[in-house]
C-alpha cells in the first residue's frame, strides 16, 4: 500500500496502464542462470510477458468520497506537527477485479491512545471469489465519546470455520448513521457448508482518546498504562444467534451457492450478516444478493431485526 503527500484536496482521477501476466514462469526453470537454456527461457517468459495487450483506466476519485470526510481528516489533522503521525487519513484503495479497477475508500483515526478506529468508509462493492457470506460491523450507538471495541479476545465463530478461524475483530468501530448503507465495516469473508449457528462477541465502550504518552515515556511503559487503563472499563458478552433466524430456503441457497462456486469465479448468491451496535445491544440483519453479468449484485430479499438509519445523500468532493 503505498503513501501519499499531505494535501488539502484529493486527486480527481488516476489513470492506469497495466499487463496481465501468468501467475508462474515457464517450468522447468533451468538451473544454471549463465546457460543458453536459461537465456531462451527468460525471451520465453519475457515473450509471453509482452505478448498481452496493455489495459487503460482512468478511477475517478475526489467525486466519489463525500466532502465531510475530507473535512473531517483535514479538522483532525490541522493542528498535527510535521514529524508526527496524523490523528486521521483517508486511506484509498484500489482493487484489480475481473471488471476492472474498483474503488475503495476509509477515514482511520489514530490517536496517541491504544485504541484505533474506523469512523467512515464507502466505494465500490467488492465480493471476493468464492464468497457465499460476509460479516460486517458497525456502530450505531450515538455517542462521540466513545466508540466500540472488541474486547480480549475476537468473536467466536460455532461451529468454526473450516480453517477453524474466529471472525476477525476490529481496532474500532466510531458512530455511523447508515450501518447497513455503507458505514459498515466487511470483516469475514467465507464460504462454509452452513451458516453459523452463533456468534459470541465480547465487547466494551472506549474513549478514543483517553489518555497520551506522558514526555519521555517509553514506548513499553505507555502501552502497559494504556491497557491497565481499558482494563477499567465494563466488558459486555452477547451470543447471536444466526442459523435458526435466517429462512431455510434463503440458506439452501446459500449451500447451493456455496457447493457450485467456480474456482476464481464469483457466486451466484451471497448472504450479508450485519452485526450492529445499539443502545439495546447487538442486532442482527442479514440480506441475500444474487450475481449479475457484469459482476455486481441485486438484493433480492431481507430480514432480522430492523435497524434505523439515515439514507440522505451525502455530498461529493468538488
Amino acid at each position: 500500500m503505498g503513501g501519499a503527500p499531505d494535501e488539502r484536496d484529493l486527486p480527481e482521477y488516476v489513470d492506469f496502464e497495466w499487463r496481465e501476466s501468468p501467475r508462474s514462469p515457464p517450468d522447468p526453470t533451468p538451473s544454471d542462470p549463465f546457460s543458453e537454456a536459461h537465456t531462451n527461457w527468460e525471451k520465453t517468459m519475457m515473450a509471453d510477458f509482452y505478448s498481452h495487450p496493455i489495459k487503460k483506466q482512468r478511477v475517478f476519485i475526489r467525486n466519489r468520497v463525500p466532502v465531510e470526510v475530507v473535512n473531517a481528516a483535514i479538522k483532525a489533522n490541522r493542528h498535527t506537527p510535521k514529524d508526527q503521525l496524523t490523528p486521521a487519513s483517508i486511506r484509498i484503495y484500489f482493487i484489480w477485479t475481473d471488471y476492472g479497477i474498483k474503488l475503495r475508500w476509509q477515514i482511520w483515526h489514530r490517536p496517541l491512545s491504544e485504541i484505533q478506529y474506523y469512523s467512515d468508509l464507502g466505494g465500490d462493492e467488492i465480493v471476493p471469489a468464492g464468497t457465499t457470506m460476509i460479516a460486517s460491523y458497525s456502530n450505531a450507538i450515538k455517542n462521540d465519546k466513545y466508540i466500540v471495541s472488541f474486547a480480549d479476545n475476537e468473536p467466536t465463530r460455532h461451529p468454526a470455520s473450516a480453517n477453524g478461524t474466529f471472525f476477525p475483530g476490529s481496532s474500532g468501530l466510531a458512530y455511523t448513521s447508515r450501518p447497513t448503507s455503507g458505514g459498515e465495516y466487511l470483516a469475514a469473508f467465507e464460504s462454509e457448508p452452513e451458516l453459523p449457528e452463533w456468534v459470541d462477541i465480547r465487547w466494551a465502550l472506549f474513549p478514543p482518546a483517553a489518555i497520551s504518552p506522558a514526555p519521555g515515556e517509553p514506548d513499553t511503559k505507555f502501552h502497559f498504562r494504556a491497557i491497565a487503563f481499558y482494563s477499567t472499563f465494563p466488558r459486555k458478552n452477547e451470543r447471536i444467534v444466526i442459523r435458526s433466524r435466517i429462512p431455510q430456503e434463503v440458506r439452501d441457497e446459500i449451500a447451493v451457492a456455496t457447493r457450485n462456486v467456480e474456482p476464481h469465479k464469483v457466486a451466484s448468491s451471497v448472504i450479508y450478516l450485519y452485526f450492529v451496535w445499539t443502545d439495546n445491544g447487538i442486532k442482527l440483519h442479514w440480506r441475500l444478493k444474487r450475481s449479475r453479468p457484469d459482476g455486481t449484485f441485486i438484493k433480492v430479499r431481507e430480514g432480522g431485526d430492523e435497524i434505523p438509519q439515515t439514507n440522505e445523500e451525502r455530498t461529493p468532493t468538488t
